[in-house]
């Protein structure tokens, strides 16, 4: 490809991700338990009209601009009806909550329980991508738009995956906390995608053997592991361009329509 002319403007650059909040982010999803528990609405947003789950989607509801509180805490009656409960004025008693906005928020549903299926990488925060949208507006600082969202669908042999169609600008800064795929195959829009187990462990202990670290913030338990994790790692890094180069040329789709033709 010919380089611009002196005078012509070149192409801007990209700007590279965060890595900080990459590495952050990996470590949150690595250690914590994210997606063992589930949510339900328990708050109204009266700026957005919409009812949350505080633990998914409290921080995007901070409407400072708009002066005062614009968040109403819900809670349940303790008869177990399930009926909402919630003040008749905003925060610090600044509002009256007027009568139609009142049985707006009475009309929400706050009991159902939410499935956390879904990571952000910018907030490090496990959600349920059907009730919190929010996330998925997160760009800027070298994050694409609607990019910083991983997709959790399913455990398979007790292990959490991520979904990953193979194009996305996170993948290979995963590859530390990501394995091998554990499922490939086509949705019914034809997108091929994997099944990528999070490789997990505990706080304190060794990334790739388990055993004790001496000391924290450490993740390995020697210069041996250490050094064996990041070839380990390298290793996957090679098989993921070999898989996406193949998927590239149409080799590998061919082969997944010949299995589900033979199955």
């Amino acid at each position: 490809m010919p380089f611009p002319p002196p005078d012509s403007p070149a192409a801007p650059v990209p700007p590279s991700p965060p890595l900080g909040m990459l590495r952050m982010a990996r470590r949150i999803l690595q250690v914590e338990d994210l997606f063992s528990e589930t949510c339900r609405r328990d708050c109204y947003c009266l700026k957005c009209q919409r009812a949350f789950c505080s633990h998914c989607c409290g921080f995007h509801h901070g409407h400072t601009n708009w002066g005062g509180d614009m968040v109403v805490r819900v809670g349940l009656d303790a008869g177990g009806g399930g009926q909402p409960v919630f003040p008749t004025h905003t925060a610090g008693g600044g509002h009256r909550i007027p009568r139609p906005i009142a049985e707006e928020i009475a009309a929400e549903d706050y009991t159902s329980r939410l499935a956390r299926d879904a990571f952000c990488l910018h907030c490090g925060r496990a959600f349920c991508a059907a009730v919190c949208d929010h996330h998925h507006d997160r760009s800027g600082e070298g994050i694409p738009a609607g990019g910083a969202v991983l997709r959790v669908v399913e455990e398979r042999g007790g292990r959490i995956c991520v979904r990953c169609e193979g194009t996305e600008w996170w993948a290979p800064h995963m590859d530390v906390a990501l394995g091998d795929p554990v499922h490939v195959g086509e949705d019914e829009r034809g997108q091929y995608y994997e099944l990528l187990p999070v490789l997990r462990f505990e706080r304190g202990s060794c990334l790739r053997c388990g055993g004790a670290v001496p000391r924290l913030p450490s993740t390995f338990c020697s210069d041996l592991c250490n050094q064996a994790h990041h070839r380990e790692t390298e290793e996957r890094r090679r098989r993921r361009e070999a898989r996406h180069a193949a998927l590239a040329s149409g080799a590998v789709r061919q082969q997944l329509r010949q299995l589900s033709i033979s199955s």
